[in-house]
């Protein structure tokens, strides 16, 4: 009987070493998330996110401020995102890095949801290779989970709330129908904290549930034809909800034209060669993962699954994911972060792939494969060794040094910087004129500027290189100092009113020119 407990000892001790696996890991992403969390530069899109979520902890008013007084919201992220920013800056003061706490938050839970997935669908070696494809093989700073955690967006609040609907959708599938409405109610937050999520996941709905019909899997169809129209229903109702909530606390917008025409769905020569190049560019391990796995999927001997669960939240997760990389492609502006949420899901089945490539990631395996073409036999298994190693070595160093330059190396005190000096080197009762929007939440000075509008048309101007002409007066507001940033430098928003001879450079920042009226 001792020597059966002590036969087991080990066993026990590597489940415990296992089970403190996930919150050391958690727990070093959120580490590695908090680290100089001010440091990066501030996203032009983040700044209207900041500036409404100061406003709503400090004044109680869900909006922006123009000119000193109380103005409609606009531009910023969704009120399911602006929420945590504005309970932040509550809990820990306002700044660059109590804003951006949130979103590392977001971030190690997307995290730990992916890996969640791929261990339910998979095995916990695909689980730990979807963690090392997502951390070591996005090439672009804009698709690496950890620096877009460290900003203030949408994406990875959008993917939380979408993949922990996939996740209760699985306990649906195989274990309870009463987790559906858990999916229904996360999969409805999603639809609301980005917009352009709502095709994508219809499309991840649809194609498993046609699946399921064909098949004649009568329950898994239920279920998935009753989640459609509950997470609509339940998104609009959670907007209804809101609209009611924040009555009296904001004031009513202008409608903004013509956004998507700049952004979702753009037809110019320019932006079509420029998304299919960024798509070859930074995507080739997504394709080659994405092609593997519909082949996977159409052979005989891997579509007669028993779990109709997992093979549905598979084709889901497939569906979604191929379908955004196809409008990103095709349609979309091809700005990279775009590809973002199609790159961060579809890390699962590049994992998949490099497994299937590499004996289930044996090293010894992999390297002996490889050096039978030396020998000059080439079959699949040699071909898929060389196939991997490309991968890695192609996705591995970019990645690192895009880590160095991006995560590792940036402090940026230019925006602080230029906001303490406006605050305490000005008269209290000075304008500023800015489109930095970043630096809007910073400062304790009235601000100005350009109607939502304007945005749509610089856009044409920046990203579709379209010659449009600006309707926009700088002075007509008689600011007494202007700020031009790398959003208004890139535009060329302020140019006509500087070369006028209106305003005379004050001081210079890292990024910023700060400029005096010219009396």
């Amino acid at each position: 009987m001792e020597r059966g407990i002590l036969k087991q000892q080990p066993t026990i001790g590597r489940l415990g070493r296992r089970a403190a696996a996930g919150p050391l890991a958690a727990l070093a992403l959120l580490a590695a998330g908090l680290w100089n969390l001010s440091g990066p530069p501030m996203w032009w899109d983040e700044g209207w996110t900041l500036s409404v979520a100061r406003n709503w902890a400090e004044l109680g008013h869900y909006g922006r401020l123009l000119d000193g007084q109380l103005a409609p919201p606009g531009l910023e992220a969704s009120f399911v995102v602006t929420a945590p920013v504005a309970l932040g800056f509550r809990l820990l003061g306002v700044g660059i890095w109590q804003g951006r706490v949130p979103g590392v938050v977001f971030m190690v839970a997307a995290l730990g949801l992916m890996y969640y997935l791929a261990r339910r669908l998979y095995d916990r070696r695909v689980a730990i290779g979807t963690l090392f494809v997502l951390l070591l093989m996005p090439m672009h700073p804009q698709l690496h989970p950890l620096i877009m955690g460290r900003q203030v967006l949408g994406e990875l609040p959008m993917l939380v709330y979408l993949l922990g609907g996939y996740a209760c959708l699985l306990a649906a599938l195989g274990r309870s129908a009463w987790f559906l409405p858990a999916a229904i109610g996360l999969w409805g937050v999603a639809l609301i904290t980005k917009a352009q999520v709502l095709p994508f996941w219809a499309v991840s709905l649809l194609v498993p549930l046609g699946a399921a019909l064909l098949a004649r899997r009568w329950r898994a169809a239920l279920l998935l034809g009753l989640a459609l129209p509950g997470a609509w229903l339940a998104g609009n109702a959670l907007v209804w909800l809101w609209v009611r909530l924040i009555h009296g606390h904001t004031l009513p917008g202008a409608p903004v034209q013509g956004l998507y025409d700049v952004t979702a769905l753009v037809l110019t020569s320019f932006n079509r060669t420029f998304a299919l190049y960024m798509t070859a560019l930074v995507g080739l391990p997504l394709l080659a993962g994405l092609g593997y796995a519909a082949w996977r999927l159409l052979r005989p001997c891997d579509s007669q699954s028993v779990d109709a669960g997992r093979d549905s939240v598979r084709l889901a997760l497939l569906a979604f994911t191929a379908s955004w990389c196809a409008w990103f492609a095709l349609l979309s502006v091809g700005v990279p972060r775009y590809l973002f949420p199609a790159s961060f899901v579809g890390g699962l089945f590049i994992a998949v792939l490099l497994r299937d490539l590499t004996g289930g990631y044996d090293l010894k395996f992999t390297l002996a494969s490889a050096s039978a073409a030396l020998r000059l036999r080439v079959d699949r298994r040699v071909a898929g060794a060389w196939l991997a190693i490309a991968l890695l070595a192609l996705t591995v160093p970019i990645t690192l040094i895009t880590l160095n330059g991006y995560y590792f190396s940036y402090t940026n005190p230019a925006a602080t910087e230029i906001a303490a000096f406006l605050n305490t080197q000005t008269a209290p009762g000075a304008r500023i004129e800015t489109y930095e929007s970043e630096l809007h939440f910073l400062l304790n000075r009235r601000y100005h500027y350009p109607p939502d509008q304007t945005h749509v048309e610089l856009n044409r101007r920046s990203l579709t290189h379209q010659d449009i002409a600006i309707d926009y007066d700088p002075l007509a507001a008689n600011p007494d100092y202007l700020v031009v940033g790398r959003f208004a430098r890139e535009n060329g928003l302020y140019q006509p009113a500087i070369d006028s001879g209106a305003f005379r450079l004050l001081r210079s920042y890292d990024g910023y020119e700060l400029y005096e009226r010219a009396r």
